[in-house]
């Protein structure tokens, strides 16, 4: 069972902002519509931070969203009146968080709801704890890693045990390309089938050795993401929700 994220407003340093604010209107677009496909709850904060009510996303397009209004008329009034709204949810267990200025009362399939245009910019709160993926053992996922000063030399090729969008775990023989604890390797690419390239950074922030059944020994190395670009994550929450769906129908 995936473990639910609190529905808190989030303070961070100006100095993160870059980190975490997603800007195409496409991605915004995209994880607002996931969000709305999975019923997410929403925080919808119109006053203090006790002042709030939860409602639901109930679509979205390129415009804007709609969301589910309170039965109580009177957070209704505050929330139309108010002139800073922050909005909480949660994208394949990451925190979403954005402010809005401007909303109001519409009606949607006959039913009263709020209406907001699609924000210029949201944060995806990367601090709390992924979705990992287990990549199939027949067809795995592949790292491929260019050495930086040697960038002639044959790139190392690791398989991806796991994935997430916070990191990957590695596995290769021991024999094989040397991975260093607490080592950065800025130039990583990995295939995502039918959607394309990432590339990024990746730090090895743990290193065993496994041994099988049969005697061999292998290397496991957690590695975290520490700078993928927007385009990068878009394309990677892409590919674990696809993924997600397919386990969901066996």
């Amino acid at each position: 069972m995936d473990k639910e994220v609190p529905l808190k407003i989030e303070l961070f340093s100006n100095a993160e902002n870059d980190n975490y604010r997603l800007t195409s209107a496409r991605e915004i677009e995209f994880v607002l519509h996931h969000i709305a496909e999975k019923g997410a709850r929403v925080a919808l904060y119109y006053g203090t931070v006790n002042e709030f009510i939860l409602t639901t996303v109930l679509e979205v397009d390129e415009r804007g969203l709609w969301l589910e209004q309170s039965r109580n008329s009177t957070e209704n009034r505050r929330i139309v009146e108010s002139n800073r709204l922050v909005l909480v949810s949660s994208h394949l267990q990451v925190k979403v968080q954005f402010t809005a200025h401007q909303i109001s009362e519409v009606l949607y399939q006959n039913f009263p709801a709020f209406y907001l245009p699609l924000p210029e910019s949201i944060y995806r709160l990367q601090r709390r704890e992924y979705y990992r993926l287990i990549t199939s053992v027949v067809n795995p996922l592949r790292c491929v890693i260019t050495a930086e000063d040697q960038p002639e030399e044959q790139p190392s090729e690791f398989t991806i045990m796991d994935i997430s969008g916070g990191g990957v775990a590695l596995t290769c023989a021991e024999t094989d390309a040397d991975l260093v604890l607490g080592q950065k390797y800025p130039n990583c690419r990995i295939e995502l089938p039918e959607l394309g390239e990432i590339s990024g950074t990746i730090e090895v922030k743990t290193l065993v050795l496994l041994t099988s059944a049969t005697g061999q020994i292998r290397k496991r190395a957690g590695c975290q993401f520490s700078d993928l670009d927007s385009q990068s994550i878009m394309l990677l929450q892409r590919y674990v929700t696809n993924m997600q769906r397919e386990k969901s129908k066996l």
